[in-house]
Parts: structure tokens; C-alpha cells; sequence
């Protein structure tokens, strides 16, 4: 008892450490974005990536600024003026009302508590309820029970039973339809629809009938949701966060008087639409044109089918946010199992039913509800690129780039579930962070899957239904194909667009650079001819003519092709000529017109005329490979006595591609040419005279 008693405070003070800590989360990211902010860090995003991202920003979060604008003048002026005028009705005016609700092989504390809150709120009402339940036998005996005992001459409920063999949801809800449509109900009859693990709270069936009394016009309405989760925290408080996010969209929707879903948990229509014959066969048999897969059933979603059913129709759907309808979840086996089947469910739903509405055309949607069934889609893509740049960012290494953006997710997402959790029974928790950011960010991926993919269905949750692709082993694979080849190219233009964002890539420069590569590359290369003569190379003055001919060699540039012509005569080398550059060509007048005389001996050099890559004097290795060398039509001599310590003429070392032609080799001390590691070495008409 007194351990109990000391930790009440602690639970009292603990939503507000939450949200302390919440807070700080968020000011650390903007401590983060001021540190972030000068002009050089900046700088690394690139202008175009920030003028663009700054617009996607802006346009998302004036969006969303927007709904919660609206959600707000709904909730506190337009609803709560309803709201009062609805409690003006007195309880003898509401009209009659009847309950669909299905329910197959629940657990039996659930089963208890969705029926004996029935039982209860019917008790609120001046007219019986009439309640179709449809399930299995062991089940009908049970509910019997239940009922007996809240209700026991049965003047509130009226129980109308009907055995299930298990054909489903879809099925179970048109035949309760059906059944009520045989008892000639007042034209006035309110009908709900709910799940069998669906329990409704105290003043749901008051606060919700007045509505249908209020507003002719109104087709049907939903209500407010809270989970309760058994099993698994992570789903409870994933659960917790979609809801608070519904409460706020559905309060901004209805301010429209349309809505985009009304949920199959707990949902009202008038009789005059749930019991027409063409409801309960929507219910059952809905349907899908697809381009690709063709004409497929709808496995789930009914709840999706019915909403397009009266929304084609053109009645108003309201939604009733001081309404709470408490949905129970078991949990069982794999959470991330779980939470994936849920979303790629609800995400195919929300396709399969969204192209339908779109096509119905913003008069008979409403201006506001068509953009925002087409903001579903755009959605989509937006909500992928942070954590795309983040990836791109991670392998290139760009630590500031990735700074900036977490900073700003820090900054703002704290914000964003401060205002969503807002006025909440639920409690805002750190967790509810980096639930967000992966439930937002893997959903989008589900959604690219799945809005190529409508027809493959799956609903683990009720049995392990499943829907696979229909038609013959040949069809099914080219819808399939055609299916994957969509998602790959989707994903693909995606990519790019990110690769542009980080600068990765840049189509209006690369795309023409491309062009002009393929224009210069099918050119044959231009060879850029230099006149030795001309760069103070002179003939037959005994000269040192070394120095400015190893100068011009330095002096080329590191590109293209570069043929030197050496001059008619005698051109004295006091020193070696070496070559590191690739495509050089050395190119004299002919053996005995161009002649190299050699005036130097081994211990200057080993060789007259050294062909090599650059040495580089940190690694201490040669650099790469010299590719592309010619020599052609010139003698070389050299010129010291037989007793001098000999020289190799030509050595070529770490060479790739070499043509040798037309060389006369003459008194050459040691070897006339030395290959080292060297490739593709082509000699032709080289003359060689050794001294010895």
C-alpha cells in the first residue's frame, strides 16, 4: 500500500516531465540549426537545394498549419455551437436505432465488454435497440447471456441473431443489413455499424442521434477513438499517436461537412442509405477497375466502401470529436509484423478507394476534401525526402549536411506532437519521436508498393485472409512484371530528383556535358604541334640545348596530344631529357638530319633519354602508368671516348603504349633501349650501333 501511495505523485508529475522533456528535445535542435546557420555550412546544401527545400517546407507546413487552423474553428466555435443545440433536443425526439454488429471468435472478456456497453447506453434511450449481431453459435449463446443479464425482459435491446459460418466481415454486415431492411423500420431509423471489439462510452447513443435530427442532409457520421492495446507497448503508444493525429485532421475535414473515412469501428448512417439494397452489395461484393490487374474484389476496408458509397451520393459525413469509442487490440507474435500488416492494409484501402473519389470531381466532394484526397498521394513522396538526403548524405560523408537536416527534425516534429496531443486523454511521450519518424517514413515506402500492387490484399488479423493476383500463370506474370517495373521506375526518378537536391548530380550541366563528351569522344583527337626551333632549341651553335628542350617538355599541358618537331642539325644534350607526360610525341627530320649528341656520362644520368611516370616524393612510388609515346626519325649519340663510363640510350619504365620508329641508335655505351614494366611497345626501323 505505501509503496503504491508513493509512486501517485510521481504518475501525476510524469506527463509534465514529457513534456519538459519534449521541449528540450525540440530547443536542442534549434541550438543545433543556430550553430548550423552562418553562410559557409550552409553552403554545402548548394542555393538550388535550399530554395528548394525551403518551398517543399513551407508549402507542408502551411498545410498542415492549415488543418489544425481548422480543426481548432471547428472544435471550439462551429462544433461547440452544434454541440448545444444538440443537447436542446430532448431524448423523446431522437429516432429509433439499430446496430450491425459482427463479431467472430473475439475473446470472451472482449465480447463482454463491447455487448454489456451496448446493453447500458441502450438503457439512455426511450425506444429499444434493435441489435443484429451475426457470429457463431457458442457465440449468440454467449451474448444471450449477457444481455439477460443487463437487460432481463429485454426492453431495451432487441436481439435479432444470425448464425456466421465465417464468410467474413463484408458478408456479416450486408446480411445484418439485409435483415433489417425485412422489418420495415421507420423511415427515421438511425442505423450504426461496429466491430465486435468495439466498446462505446457512456452517452455515445445521446450525444451522437441528435445530429441526424439536426442536419437532413448528413448521411452518416463517426466518433472519436481510443486504443486499448494488450500485448505490446510499441503498438499501444503507435496507436495513441494515430489517433490524436485522426482527431485533428477528422475535426479539420468535417468543418467541410465531408470526411475522408468513416471508420468501421463505430459509424451511424440514416436507414434511407444503409438500407438500401445497393449498400449491403457494396458491402459484400465491392469492387475494383483496375487498369492493370483488372476487375478484383475488395478483401477489408469496408468501412472505406461504405464512406465512397454516400459520398458518390452527395450526403454530408460529420465527425463527433466529444464522442469516444474505445478499440481493444491483442497483440500477439512479431510487433513490427503486426504494425506492417496494419499499414500496408490501411494504405491499400486508402488507394484502392482514393482514385475512385478523385474521379468523383470536386462538386460533389467539395473543393477542400478532393485536395486533400490528392495531398494523399503527394504525401507520399514528400515525407521521403529527409530521410533520402539523410542517405545520400551518410555515404558521402557530409556530416554538416546531416547535421542540419536532424536538427531541423528535432526542432520540429517535438512541436508537431505537442500540438496533435494537445487536449488528449492520451499521454505525449518521447517514444511517440522516432515512432513518428519511422511510421511516417516506412508507410510512404508501403504506399509506393502498394499503389502499383492494389489487387494483392492481405487481412491478418481476421482469419489470414489473402487476395492474390487473378488470371492465368502468363497474365500473372506480366501484371506482375509490368507492376515491379513501375514501382523500380518510380523509385528511380525519385533518386534522381534527391541526387539533384544534394548535388550529387546536376542535369541541366551534366545532361549537355554528356552531349558533348559523345561529340568529342566520336573526334578524332587534334594534335597540338609545337616547333622546337621556336622555343629556343638552335642546331649546330654547341650549345647546351638540354635545359630548354626538358623545359618545353614540363611546360605541355597535362591534356591532350603534343608533337614536338626537332630541328635539321645537331642538338647538343648536356643533361638527360625526361619524359613523365602521357601522349608526347618526339618527332625529328629523319636519321642523320635530327641527331642528339650526348655529352654526358653515367654519373649524371643512366640513360640519355628516361621515360617514366612522376616520382612522388611523400609516397615514394611512381604514379600511375605513362600512356602513349612516340619517337620517331632522329639519331641518337652519344658523344664521350670508348673509356667513359657508358650510357643506355633510351629507357622506357612503367609505359603503356609506345611506338618507336625510324631511330638510329649510334655508340651507345651500354644498352641501346631498356624496357621496365612497360606494355604494348612498338619498334620499327630502329637501327642500332652499339660502341661495344
Amino acid at each position: 500500500m505505501n509503496k503504491f501511495a508513493a509512486l501517485k505523485p510521481l504518475q501525476k508529475l510524469s506527463p509534465y516531465l514529457n513534456w519538459m522533456l519534449m521541449l528540450s528535445i525540440s530547443v536542442l535542435g534549434f541550438i543545433g540549426l543556430k550553430l548550423l546557420s552562418n553562410p559557409e555550412r550552409l553552403a554545402i546544401l548548394g542555393l538550388s537545394s535550399l530554395m528548394v527545400l525551403g518551398v517543399m517546407g513551407s508549402w507542408r507546413w502551411c498545410w498542415f498549419g492549415l488543418q489544425l487552423l481548422r480543426s481548432r474553428i471547428y472544435l471550439n466555435w462551429v462544433f461547440a455551437r452544434w454541440r448545444r443545440r444538440a443537447n436542446r433536443i430532448p431524448v423523446t425526439n431522437l429516432p429509433p436505432l439499430c446496430i450491425v454488429a459482427p463479431t467472430f471468435k473475439e475473446k470472451p472478456w472482449i465480447t463482454e465488454r463491447v455487448f454489456l456497453a451496448i446493453a447500458q447506453e441502450a438503457k439512455s434511450l426511450t425506444q429499444p435497440v434493435t441489435l443484429v449481431i451475426v457470429t457463431t453459435e457458442p457465440e449468440i449463446v454467449a451474448i444471450r447471456e449477457l444481455l439477460k443479464s443487463e437487460d432481463p425482459d429485454s426492453r431495451f435491446v432487441n436481439l435479432i441473431a444470425i448464425a456466421d459460418p465465417g464468410g467474413g466481415k463484408r458478408k456479416a454486415l450486408a446480411d445484418g443489413l439485409r435483415e433489417l431492411a425485412r422489418l420495415n423500420l421507420p423511415p427515421e431509423t438511425i442505423v450504426a455499424l461496429m466491430d465486435g471489439d468495439s466498446v462505446i462510452s457512456p452517452g455515445t447513443l445521446r450525444k451522437c442521434l441528435p445530429f441526424f435530427e439536426m442536419f437532413p442532409k448528413m448521411g452518416a457520421l463517426t466518433t472519436d477513438e481510443m486504443p486499448i492495446v494488450v500485448g505490446s507497448y510499441l503498438f499501444s503508444e503507435w496507436l495513441h499517436l494515430r489517433f490524436c493525429q485522426r482527431h485533428l485532421y477528422m475535426c479539420s475535414h468535417s468543418l467541410s461537412q465531408k470526411l475522408l473515412c468513416l471508420t468501421g469501428r463505430f459509424s451511424l448512417y440514416r436507414s434511407e442509405a444503409a438500407l438500401d439494397p445497393t449498400f449491403a452489395d457494396v458491402l459484400e461484393n465491392d469492387k475494383l477497375d483496375d487498369w492493370l490487374w483488372g476487375n478484383f474484389k475488395f478483401l477489408s476496408g469496408d468501412d472505406k466502401s461504405t464512406w465512397y458509397w454516400v459520398l458518390q451520393r452527395g450526403y454530408n459525413l460529420l465527425y463527433i470529436p466529444d464522442v469516444m469509442v474505445y478499440t481493444i487490440e491483442t497483440i500477439s507474435g512479431s510487433f513490427v509484423d503486426r504494425a506492417y500488416q496494419n499499414i500496408r492494409r490501411w494504405s491499400g484501402n486508402m488507394l484502392r478507394n482514393g482514385n475512385r473519389a478523385i474521379a468523383l470531381g470536386p462538386n460533389k466532394t467539395g473543393w477542400f476534401i478532393w485536395y486533400c484526397l490528392l495531398d494523399q498521394r503527394l504525401s507520399i513522396w514528400t515525407s521521403l525526402i529527409a530521410p533520402g538526403l539523410l542517405l545520400i548524405y551518410f555515404f558521402q560523408t557530409n556530416w554538416t549536411a546531416m547535421a542540419i537536416i536532424w536538427s531541423w527534425i528535432l526542432l520540429s516534429r517535438p512541436i508537431m506532437l505537442a500540438i496533435v496531443f494537445w487536449g488528449r486523454e492520451s499521454h505525449l511521450k518521447p517514444i511517440h519521436l522516432p515512432i513518428l519518424l519511422i511510421a511516417q517514413w516506412s508507410s510512404s515506402l508501403i504506399k509506393v508498393w502498394t499503389q502499383m500492387n492494389l489487387a494483392q490484399q492481405k487481412w491478418s488479423n481476421r482469419g489470414n485472409q489473402s487476395q492474390a493476383v487473378a488470371g492465368s500463370r502468363w497474365e500473372r506474370w506480366a501484371k506482375t512484371t509490368t507492376s515491379r517495373f513501375l514501382v523500380v521506375s518510380q523509385m528511380f526518378s525519385f533518386v534522381i530528383f534527391l541526387l539533384c537536391l544534394s548535388k550529387v548530380v546536376n542535369p541541366i550541366q551534366d545532361l549537355p556535358g554528356l552531349w558533348w563528351n559523345s561529340q568529342v569522344l566520336a573526334q578524332p583527337p587534334i594534335t597540338q604541334i609545337i616547333e622546337a626551333i621556336d622555343r629556343g632549341i638552335l642546331p649546330n651553335d654547341g650549345q647546351d640545348d638540354s635545359a630548354p628542350l626538358q623545359a618545353l617538355i614540363n611546360s605541355l599541358p597535362s591534356k591532350g596530344i603534343v608533337q614536338i618537331n626537332l630541328p635539321i642539325g645537331e642538338i647538343d644534350l648536356f643533361r638527360p631529357i625526361e619524359i613523365n607526360r602521357s601522349n608526347t610525341i618526339i618527332k625529328g627530320q629523319g636519321m642523320g638530319r635530327t641527331i642528339l649528341q650526348a655529352h654526358f656520362s653515367r654519373k649524371l644520368a643512366e640513360a640519355v633519354i628516361l621515360i617514366r611516370p612522376r616520382f612522388s616524393k611523400t609516397l615514394l612510388v611512381s604514379q600511375n602508368k605513362v600512356k602513349n609515346i612516340q619517337l620517331r626519325s632522329f639519331t641518337l649519340l652519344q658523344m664521350l671516348s670508348k673509356t667513359a663510363s657508358g650510357l643506355d640510350g633510351i629507357v622506357l619504365e612503367n609505359v603503356l603504349h609506345a611506338e618507336i620508329k625510324n631511330l638510329d641508335l649510334e655508340k651507345i655505351g651500354n644498352h641501346s633501349l631498356i624496357l621496365r614494366k612497360s606494355e604494348d611497345i612498338n619498334s620499327e626501323y630502329v637501327s642500332i650501333n652499339s660502341s661495344r
